[in-house]
C-alpha cells in the first residue's frame, strides 16, 4: 500500500501540477501530455490549483484533535479529472501540516470503471486501519451494501466528488449535489440556441454512473418541454474521446440536418467537438457538454462547443479532507458546507477558464 504524505514545502510545486492534470482528459497521463500543459507546468506562477471557483468562505480554523490521520480514497476510475480533484486533497493535507497535523492517504482508481473492484476495495480497506473511507460512487445499488457494512464495522465512511448515495450510513457528502440540475442547463441552453425545434443526439457516458444518469434525466426532462426538438440518437461512449468521436462522425452521416450533441460528462465533449470541427460544421451543430478538459475550453473559445458545464473539483478535495478529519474527531459536518457546485461558461470566458486552470503559457506552444 502507498501512503502519501505532504510537506507544506511542496505545496506550490504539487498545486500546479496537480491542477494542470486536472484539466486534461482521460487519454493523457504524465508521459503524453500536450506541449502547452508541458508549458504551463513548467511556468508554474499563473496556475496555483485554487481558482476563483473555490468557496472563499469556506472555513478553516478547525483545529483537528488528533496529530495524524489515516484516510483511504477510492474513486470510478483512473481519469484525470480525478487529479484536479486530488489537488484539493493535497493543498488540505499541506494546511494541515501547517497546523501540525499529518495526513496519510492512499488514492486508488480502477482502469476502468468496475462496481465490484470498488466493493472489494471498501472491503479490503475495511480492514487496514483507516480512520476514515470516501468513495466516489461507482453504482448506488451495488456500493451501498459495501458502506454499511464498512460503518457497522466501526469505520466512518464519506461519499465524494460526483456521487452520492443519501439512503445508506455515510457521514456525508462533498461534491455536486445536483447533477440532475445541470444536465437540465444544458439542455435547456443548447435547445434555446436550436431555437426550439430541430434534431438532437445525446452522448450518455457510462451506464450505471450516478453523475451520468442524473445528468442525462436532467435532458432528456428538459427536451420534452420543447415539442418541436426530436432526440435522433443517444448512445453510451463510456467516458471514452475515441468513442465519442466515432459515434458523432456516424450521426453527421446519418442526420445531415443534426442541429444539436448533448455531452453527459468531461470525454465525450472533447470527441463530439473534434469530429464536428473535422467535418467543417463547427457553429452549425450546437453542442453542450460538462467540465474543464483544456480542449474543451479550446472548443468553446473557437465556437465548436456552445457551452460547458464547469465543476469546483478542487473544492471537491480539499472539503473533503476538512470534514473527513472532523468526522473521526466525532464532530458533526453541516451539509451545506460541502457543496463545491458549478458554472456555466460560454466563449466570452473561455480564454479566462484556460488561464484560471492552466496558466497564460496555454496561450502558446
Amino acid at each position: 500500500m502507498k501512503k502519501k504524505r505532504i510537506v507544506s514545502s511542496l505545496t506550490a510545486v504539487l498545486l500546479v501540477i496537480c491542477m494542470l492534470a486536472g484539466c486534461g482528459s482521460a487519454d493523457s497521463d504524465s508521459s503524453t501530455k500536450s506541449g502547452k500543459e508541458k508549458k504551463a507546468a513548467q511556468a508554474g506562477e499563473s496556475a496555483t490549483g485554487k481558482t476563483d471557483l473555490a468557496d472563499a468562505s469556506f472555513d478553516t480554523s478547525y483545529q483537528p484533535k488528533k496529530d495524524s490521520y489515516k484516510i483511504y480514497c477510492t474513486y470510478k476510475n483512473i481519469h484525470s479529472w480525478y487529479d484536479a480533484i486530488k489537488c484539493g486533497i493535497d493543498a488540505a493535507v499541506a494546511d494541515m501540516e501547517k497546523k501540525g497535523v499529518t495526513i496519510d492517504y492512499e488514492w486508488y482508481g480502477p482502469a476502468e470503471p468496475d462496481a465490484v473492484d470498488q466493493v472489494n476495495s471498501i472491503e479490503t480497506a475495511t480492514g487496514q486501519g483507516w480512520d476514515l473511507i470516501a468513495v466516489d460512487v461507482n453504482q448506488p445499488e451495488t456500493t451501498a451494501a459495501a458502506i454499511n457494512a464498512t460503518v457497522a464495522a466501526g469505520v466512518p465512511v464519506a461519499t465524494f466528488a460526483s456521487s452520492d448515495i443519501k439512503d445508506c450510513d455515510r457521514s456525508f457528502f462533498v461534491g455536486n449535489t445536483n447533477n440532475y440540475g445541470d444536465g437540465c442547463t444544458l439542455a435547456k441552453e443548447v435547445c434555446e440556441k436550436m431555437g426550439g425545434k430541430g434534431q438532437i443526439a445525446i452522448l450518455a457516458g457510462t451506464m450505471g454512473a450516478a453523475s451520468h444518469e442524473e445528468r442525462l434525466k436532467g435532458f432528456k426532462d428538459t427536451i420534452a418541454k420543447y415539442p418541436d426538438i426530436e432526440i435522433v440518437d443517444e448512445q453510451r461512449d463510456n467516458d471514452a474521446v475515441e468513442k465519442a468521436i466515432s459515434i458523432t462522425e456516424s450521426w453527421l452521416q446519418a442526420y445531415p440536418d443534426l442541429g444539436g450533441i448533448l455531452c453527459n460528462n468531461m470525454s465525450n465533449p472533447v470527441g463530439a467537438c473534434q469530429a464536428v470541427k473535422d467535418a467543417g460544421k463547427s457553429g452549425d451543430i450546437v453542442i453542450g457538454g460538462m467540465d474543464h478538459d483544456l480542449r474543451t475550453l479550446e472548443y468553446l473559445k473557437d465556437g465548436t462547443l456552445f457551452v460547458a458545464q464547469v465543476q469546483n473539483c478542487y473544492d471537491m478535495g480539499y472539503k473533503l479532507v476538512y470534514n473527513a478529519v472532523k468526522t473521526i474527531d466525532g464532530e458533526a459536518v453541516e451539509e451545506e458546507a460541502t457543496n463545491v457546485g458549478s458554472t456555466s461558461v460560454y466563449a466570452d470566458s473561455a480564454d479566462k477558464y484556460i488561464e484560471m486552470l492552466y496558466g497564460e503559457s496555454a496561450d502558446a506552444e
